[in-house]
């Protein structure tokens, strides 16, 4: 079975959700999303976290200022995706987007109301969930792990991926 990896941020500054709205044309158009991409072989997931906030929205943190919330498995065809969400808090919130995938058509902070409307849209629920539920505080304590039999199943919750 062929493995990607993905990771993605919730970048948080005085009560704003940092957004980026990109082209997905496999889902039809563009949506608004958390920064987030694929983890690249040599890294980890927080240092591809890291590195794909710095590409879509040109916000720099380190790797020691994300708090993991989340992880992700969702099997589709021969092909499975584990993905790790964080969450950071960010003191300059200027906005440079330099995404290599061309991708990004803009990034932008929002209320965090106008964040959970915006991500409500997302036609991928694997992606979409876990964030709406971070964002809306409905989840439990300590890091969760999301499996999806498919993109359209209902999730399996339980403890967080470990790799």
């Amino acid at each position: 079975m062929q493995e990607q990896r993905f990771a993605g941020v919730i970048a948080v500054h005085e009560h704003r959700v940092l957004l980026v709205r990109e082209r997905l044309p496999h889902w039809g158009g563009a949506y608004w999303n958390i920064p987030s991409g694929g983890v690249e072989r040599h890294e980890t997931p927080v240092a591809g976290a890291v590195r794909e906030l710095a590409e879509e929205t040109g916000v720099r943190v380190a790797e020691a200022d994300l708090r993991l919330f989340g992880t992700t498995s969702t099997t589709s065809g021969e092909k499975k995706s584990l993905a790790w969400n964080f969450t950071t808090e960010v003191h300059d919130p200027t906005i440079a987007v330099d995404d290599p995938d061309g991708q990004v058509l803009e990034a932008g902070w929002f209320a965090r109301d106008d964040a959970v409307r915006a991500l409500g849209n997302l036609p991928y629920r694997p992606l979409a969930e876990p964030v709406l539920e971070f964002l809306t505080g409905r989840t439990s304590s300590g890091v969760t792990h999301w499996m999806y039999a498919s993109p359209e199943a209902d999730p399996v919750k339980v403890g967080a991926l470990t790799r």
